[in-house]
């Protein structure tokens, strides 16, 4: 489905500028959602970067990366507003929930990625199964709820699923 006018000139901007900058890049969010088929309307942008890119990415985009933290997740943000709309940058993106840490995934998403184009610019975006994985680790059931009730995503893949939560560490040893 492509996205909204303003979403599409924002996911361009991106697109351009960490292209010029260097900087590999994967759509995440409902932006990412919408790529694939589901009927939404993205209120921002979100995108991860690696975390040794981040400050790079965010130069690119005219703006800064800084440490966040809340809600059992870790990561650099960055926010900028691109042609009209919220664009929101994450590196190093890690989730704690009650018996499980989830460390940075972005190059097992990256290899992972579902190919995509926005105006003529190829889009990858990160796999849908990363929400369900992060989703599961923070023991957020409505929100899986959620998830498996978006209509247009492909099903989940399994074997990116069990990659992903083998580099779940126990919150119990900490």
């Amino acid at each position: 489905m492509p996205p909204p006018p303003r979403a599409l000139a924002a996911l361009c901007a991106v697109a351009d500028r960490l292209a010029a900058a260097g900087v590999p890049w994967v759509l995440t969010g409902s932006a990412g959602r919408g790529l694939l088929g589901a009927p939404v309307r993205p209120g921002d942008v979100d995108l991860e970067v690696a975390e040794a890119d981040a400050h790079r990415a965010a130069a690119a985009l005219g703006t800064s990366a800084a440490p966040s933290s809340g809600g059992g997740r870790w990561s650099l943000r960055a926010a900028a507003r691109l042609a009209g709309m919220e664009v929101d940058v994450s590196a190093g993106f890690t989730v704690a929930g009650p018996e499980l840490r989830l460390p940075d995934g972005f190059d097992l998403m990256r290899r992972w990625a579902l190919p995509a184009a926005a105006a003529g610019r190829p889009i990858l975006v990160a796999p849908p199964e990363e929400t369900l994985v992060r989703r599961l680790v923070q023991g957020d059931w409505a929100g899986l709820t959620r998830l498996a009730a978006t209509p247009g995503l492909p099903p989940p893949r399994a074997a990116y699923v069990a990659e992903r939560l083998r580099s779940a560490s126990s919150t119990a040893a900490r």
